[in-house]
């Protein structure tokens, strides 16, 4: 059994093992989607192929015509590997607490593009000039956003970005969309909507402030049209809403590759041939939301048919600020740098362990949810609750911590800051954080490289890693002190290790040195670094856990 357009075929054989099948002809949709090029997607990874991906096959199978095309920026091999392989399908795999599987192959997906390939780039850019192409949306991270640096220079990449040619192929994403847009413009300048579906807060913001960083340049190097930068900026003609996504999809498992080979797949193997796992599937949990400002500038497909809130500003915003900065993502980070630090496998075991527990029930509940607004989706103690009881205990997800770890340094002005921010704006009592205070003391005993159990362990990539490392690197274990420190030397040490960290606004959104929490954090992460077994000791006594 393989999946491919000719493995459908074998339409009986699929369904005895259980698995979902499209309800319409694959190869036509994916003929008629590319005469008919309608909705881009730039970084099709694990989240669009699972979510996004299955929400255009929903519609086709209703009669909606919104097929995506599929466009890999960076290296053609996730193409190559995850999609063309397959005839640009997937197979969903739903990962169900109770230890069930939902199995489905999802065909959304009519086109496949790698703008590295100068074949695909000339593509990418006819697309562009169509008049019905009408929505570019994005999975890319974080850090594909990423236009300067902690000091608010230009990047390297971007500033020869804006010294190259605009009509060219581009590696940055934002250049790459910039580019997008000006073949868009020389062909008449129909209105476009941009929506980034990654996962921080005010994606659609930040997306457009770093598209017009490159537009900016190059209308001051003088290297696009007069008028190109205004039209880019006029919310009728290009849109940039922002949204809030919400669906865990961990790397995928050799344990369910093995068990679909089980099943008669020859094609479902984990494979490697870039620093990221790759395979014809993705494993993810139930649990999904996809929450949009309906704030578009040309047709948008029919997203509220196919359970998408479409919503004001406002809503999406509080909803945002709900899951994204208190109820979920600032405590996957908390397991994710603890979970290193432990050696954990994943993050589900984590929730098994007391101490890591209580921190994130602290972080949540008690120092979180007092500032969150209820969007009117979901109340925010549901969701929680669904979050700290079922959705991270899930034991059939095996999510790595180190995956969650990545670009930590992008996620933490978001993921802490904004609750940071309102508990200044309210007049809050920042003093009266604790579990806060101890994950950037965390976060900071991570860039060291070193476990609790004294052994190095590769960290995970992040644009600021180089820059944080250099920081730390002067210190060992056994410089701390696990009751805190009367040593002047030794305060004076951990200070001048932590300063330039701590009081980056680009990195907490705040100087912490304006709040109380810069000297908690320091005391903490003297008493981290006292020696092996610094990090396990210290959770315990913070979290009561004796």
């Amino acid at each position: 059994m393989e999946l491919t357009i000719g493995g459908l075929a074998s339409r009986e054989e699929f369904e005895r093992a259980g698995i979902g099948l499209p309800a319409f002809d694959v190869a036509r949709m994916q003929r008629d989607g590319k005469l008919d090029p309608r909705w881009v997607h730039i970084g099709p990874g694990n989240i669009f192929r699972i979510f996004i991906a299955r929400l255009a096959q929903e519609m086709t199978a209703a009669g909606h015509r919104w097929p995506v095309t599929a466009v890999v920026p960076l290296d053609p091999v996730e193409l190559d590997v995850q999609l063309a392989r397959h005839d640009l399908m997937t197979l969903g795999v739903t990962l169900n607490p109770d230890g069930t599987r939902g199995l489905e192959v999802i065909a959304g997906v009519c086109e496949g593009l790698a703008t590295r390939r100068e074949e695909d780039s000339l593509r990418f850019a006819e697309i562009a000039r169509s008049d019905r192409a009408a929505l570019v949306s994005l999975t890319i991270t974080e850090k594909g956003y990423a236009v300067r640096d902690s000091a608010g220079r230009l990047t390297g990449a971007v500033a020869e970005e804006i010294a190259s040619d605009p009509r060219g192929r581009h590696s940055h994403a934002m250049a790459l969309l910039a580019g997008f847009l000006l073949h868009r413009y020389e062909a008449g300048g129909a209105p476009i909507t941009l929506l980034s579906c990654d996962n921080f807060s005010h994606n659609g913001d930040k997306l457009r402030d770093s598209v017009l960083t490159i537009v900016d340049g190059w209308t001051a190097a003088g290297s696009v049209p007069r008028g190109f930068a205004e039209w880019v900026k006029d919310r009728e003609k290009v849109a940039f809403p922002i949204s809030v996504i919400d669906k865990i999809t961990p790397r995928p498992s050799e344990s369910v590759a093995a068990d679909l080979a089980g099943l008669g797949f020859s094609d479902m193997g984990v494979e490697t041939p870039v620093s990221t796992p790759l395979a014809g599937f993705v494993n993810s949990e139930p649990a999904e939301y996809l929450v949009v400002e309906d704030a578009f500038a040309a047709e948008r497909p029919p997203f509220e048919d196919f359970g998408v809130h479409v919503v004001e500003r406002r809503v999406c915003d509080d909803f945002e600020h709900m899951k994204v900065t208190t109820c979920l993502n600032p405590l996957h980070t908390a397991l994710a740098v603890a979970g290193c630090l432990l050696r954990f496998p994943t993050i589900d075991s984590e929730m098994r362990d007391p101490a890591l527990a209580a921190l994130v029930h602290r972080l949540a509940w008690d120092e979180g949810l007092p500032v969150v607004v209820d969007p009117g989706i979901v109340a925010p103690a549901d969701f929680l609750t669904e979050v700290e009881r079922v959705r991270f205990p899930n034991r059939y997800l095996p999510d790595d911590p180190a995956r969650i770890a990545m670009d930590t340094s992008q996620k933490l002005p978001i993921r802490f800051g904004e609750t940071l921010k309102k508990y200044i704006d309210r007049g809050l009592d920042l003093d009266s954080l604790t579990a806060m205070p101890l994950v950037f003391a965390l976060w900071c005993r991570y860039l060291m490289g070193v476990a609790d159990d004294g052994d190095p362990f590769a960290l995970s990539p992040d644009p600021l890693l180089d820059e944080l490392r250099e920081h730390v690197e002067s210190l060992e274990l056994g410089d701390g002190a696990r009751t805190g420190s009367r040593d002047g030397a030794r305060e004076a040490e951990v200070h001048a290790v932590l300063e330039p960290i701590l009081s980056n606004p680009a990195i907490f959104a705040v100087d912490l040195y304006d709040t109380p929490l810069a000297a908690k954090v320091e005391a903490l992460f003297a008493r981290l670094i006292a020696g092996p077994g610094a990090v396990r000791e210290t959770l315990n006594e913070e979290t009561d856990q004796k």
